[in-house]
C-alpha cells in the first residue's frame, strides 16, 4: 500500500508540528499530494466566556463575546494553516489547506475518510491539555480507533527515525501493515524489522511458522533478516522494543487476536497512550472494504 494522499491534523502545538513535519518527510519521499486541516472547536468559545476566563481575558458573556472569540478562534486556524503552507513551500512541496468547525475528532475522521494517511500529534504523559480534552493530544486515540484510513500519531521527530518496526502476527490485517511498511522502508531509507511477541513457551512454535509465512509476503525484503520473536508482555515488549531501535511502531487494526493481543483494543489503546515512538495504526480504507464487500455479493448473486 502506498499513500497517495495525506491529511495532517494541525493545532498549533509542538507536538502537532511534529505531525507537519512526518507529513513533509512522507510527501517528499512518496511523492505524495499533503493536506492539513485545522478545528475550530465551538467548545473553547465557551471555555473563554466562562466566569474563571473572561475575568482575566475582560470578556462580558454576551452573543456579542461570544462571536469574537469564534472569529478570533477561526483567525488563529487561518494564520497556522498559512504557516504549514508557507513551510511546505519552501520545501518545494504544494499543499491544500482546510479549515473546519466541530468536535475536533469527528471532523478529523470526517475530513479523513478522503485520504490515504491521517497524521496528527500527541501531547503525551506530563503535557498540558485543554480543559474538557479538546485539543490534539486527547484526540490521537479517539481518531484511531475510530478513522476509516491508517493513522500516524507522531511522537518522536522525524529525523529520529531509524526503523520501521511492523508488529505482526500472521493475521490480515498485520500482513497489510507488513506490506505498507515495507514500501516505506523502501521510499525512506529506513530499516524494516517485524517482531512477533510470544506470551509463553507454548507460543513460540506457532511464532516460529508464522515468521515463515510473513517471509513469504514480503516482495523485496524477502531475502534480508527482517523478522524477530520477542518473549514478555505484549504491550511493554513492543514499546522497549521499538523505543530502543527509534522505531516507527505499526500496528495493523483487529491485529492480536487473544485478549492480551487485541491491537485495536487494550494493546492500541496502551501502545498509544504510552509510547514515546511514534505510532501508525494500520488498517485497509473503507472504501475498499465497501468496494470488496459489493464484489462478493455480486459474485453471490449470480451463483
Amino acid at each position: 500500500m502506498t499513500f497517495k494522499n495525506i491529511l495532517v491534523a494541525l493545532d498549533g502545538s509542538s507536538s502537532s508540528q511534529l505531525a507537519a513535519d512526518y507529513g513533509f518527510w512522507l510527501a517528499t519521499n512518496l511523492g505524495a499530494s499533503l493536506s492539513a486541516q485545522h478545528v475550530v472547536d465551538p467548545r473553547l468559545v465557551d471555555l473563554f466566556i466562562e466566569p474563571e476566563f473572561g475575568e482575566e481575558l475582560g470578556f462580558g458573556i454576551s452573543v456579542d463575546t461570544s462571536d469574537k472569540v469564534f472569529n478570533a478562534l477561526r483567525k488563529i486556524g487561518s494564520v497556522i494553516l498559512n504557516l504549514y503552507a508557507t513551510e511546505a513551500a519552501s520545501r518545494g512541496l504544494k499543499t491544500t489547506t482546510f479549515l473546519a468547525e466541530g468536535y475536533v475528532a469527528e471532523e478529523i475522521v470526517k475530513y479523513g475518510d478522503k485520504f490515504d494517511l491521517i497524521i496528527l500529534g500527541h501531547r503525551g504523559k506530563g503535557k498540558r491539555s485543554m480543559p474538557s480534552r479538546m485539543m490534539l493530544g486527547s484526540m490521537a486515540e479517539r481518531v484511531a480507533l475510530n478513522a476509516g484510513v491508517p493513522v500516524l500519531i507522531a511522537r518522536q521527530p522525524v529525523d529520529k527515525v531509524k526503523q520501521i518496526l511492523v508488529a505482526y502476527d500472521g493475521s490480515e490485517p498485520a500482513r497489510g501493515a507488513l506490506l505498507m511498511a515495507e514500501n516505506l522502508a523502501k521510499n525512506t531509507g529506513a530499516r524494516l524489522k517485524a517482531v512477533t511477541i510470544v506470551t509463553s513457551d507454548q507460543n513460540k512454535a506457532e511464532s516460529k511458522f508464522l515468521v515463515e509465512e510473513g517471509e513469504r509476503f514480503l516482495r523485496e525484503y524477502s531475502d534480508k533478516d527482517v523478522f524477530a520473536i520477542e518473549e514478555g508482555a505484549v504491550t511493554n515488549t513492543l514499546l522497549g522494543y521499538a523505543e530502543d531501535t527509534n522505531s516507527l511502531l505499526v500496528l495493523g487494526a483487529y491485529g492480536f487476536t487473544n485478549p492480551d493481543r487485541n491491537v485495536l483494543g487494550s494493546t492500541t489503546t496502551a501502545v498509544i497512550r504510552e509510547a514515546k515512538s511514534s505510532v501508525l495504526v494500520f488498517r485497509p480504507k473503507r472504501t475498499h472494504i465497501k468496494e470488496k464487500t459489493q464484489e462478493v455479493l455480486k459474485q453471490t448473486v449470480r451463483r
